[in-house]
């Protein structure tokens, strides 16, 4: 059985994805630990670990997008004490900061919660879009070769 609030939470996450899409990375920070053991491997490529890496890495990634939204399609959800994960696929269409025209978005996304002070918060993001089962590389909205 899962925990109900862990539900909530990944309901949050998938809503600020959308908001993130805007070029607003605030609700999404808002529903990560700022612990200095939180992860992000990005969808852009790039690994960091500790919020006070990951922060600036969310808003770089999301200054990126200029419009756009995405749809949280759940695979597993799970969790055990203050623990918890969900993975799914985010579907959507983007803008991208300099292109006119919005392209589709497909990844492959995990997401790893623990319990803090009553509330799940984000510890770690895994997102690609290497999969292909999700979208042709030729269909790819957004280069993975991200600046270091």
């Amino acid at each position: 059985m899962v925990d109900d609030t862990l539900l909530e939470a990944i309901e949050e996450v998938a809503a600020a994805s959308s908001t993130f899409l805007t070029g607003d990375p605030e609700p999404f920070k808002a529903l990560w630990s700022h612990a200095d053991d939180v992860t992000i491997f990005g969808g852009y490529g790039r690994s960091r670990r500790g919020w006070a890496e990951v922060a600036p890495r969310l808003e770089w990634a999301s200054a990126r997008f200029r419009a756009g939204s995405v749809t949280y399609e759940p695979l597993a959800v799970g969790s055990t004490g203050d623990l918890g994960y969900a993975v799914g696929i985010e579907r959507g269409r983007a803008t991208v900061v300099g292109h006119d025209e919005a392209g589709d978005i497909a990844l492959r996304v995990t997401h790893l919660f623990r319990r803090e002070g009553g509330r799940w918060r984000v510890i770690h993001r895994h997102a690609d879009h290497n999969a292909d089962d999700l979208l042709a590389p030729e269909d790819v909205l957004v280069d993975v070769a991200a600046p270091r």
